[in-house]
This record gives C-alpha cells, sequence and structure tokens, in this order.
C-alpha cells in the first residue's frame, strides 16, 4: 500500500514539472517572438538590411515555436500523443 502511495506522489510530481516546462516553453517562444517583432519596429530605421534579414528569421523559429507549443498543449497532436501513450500502457 505505502509503495503504491509513493508512486503516486512521484507521477504528480512529474506532471508538475512536465507543467512546469510547457509554461516555461510557451512563456519563452512568446517573450522571444514579441521582442524581435518589437525590435524590428523600433529600431528598424537604423539597422541593416541583413541584420533585419536576420530578425526576420529568429522570429520566424519563435513563431514556429510557439505555434508547434500551442499545438502540442491544445491541438490535435495532444490528442494524437495521449492515444498513441494510452496504446503503450495497455
Amino acid at each position: 500500500m505505502k509503495q503504491n502511495c509513493n508512486n503516486k506522489n512521484k507521477q504528480s510530481k512529474k506532471s508538475i514539472d512536465r507543467e512546469k516546462r510547457r509554461r516555461l516553453m510557451i512563456i519563452g517562444a512568446s517573450c522571444g517572438l514579441v521582442l524581435c517583432l518589437t525590435t524590428l519596429v523600433v529600431f528598424k530605421k537604423e539597422m541593416s538590411e541583413e541584420v533585419i534579414g536576420i530578425l526576420y528569421m529568429i522570429t520566424g523559429i519563435f513563431g514556429a515555436c510557439l505555434m508547434d507549443a500551442y499545438n502540442f498543449e491544445f491541438g490535435f497532436l495532444k490528442k494524437k500523443f495521449r492515444n498513441k501513450n494510452k496504446s503503450k500502457r495497455d
């Protein structure tokens, strides 16, 4: 009985850690996207074309990361991942 209780505590700790990582991933991607966009809007006239191109590329990467994180949290991929894990457990 005691071992079963310990397993539940370990599982709940793992789920809490996963939630923290998920939130950190979404917050980090959002902050990076906003920071790149603000830099482009505010300093566009002072920057060279190469730097602007690099910032646009980094902005696109942050946007793709945010899209993937959003899809995993709320979209189709999360349902697909859950179904895949359920079949492994059975």
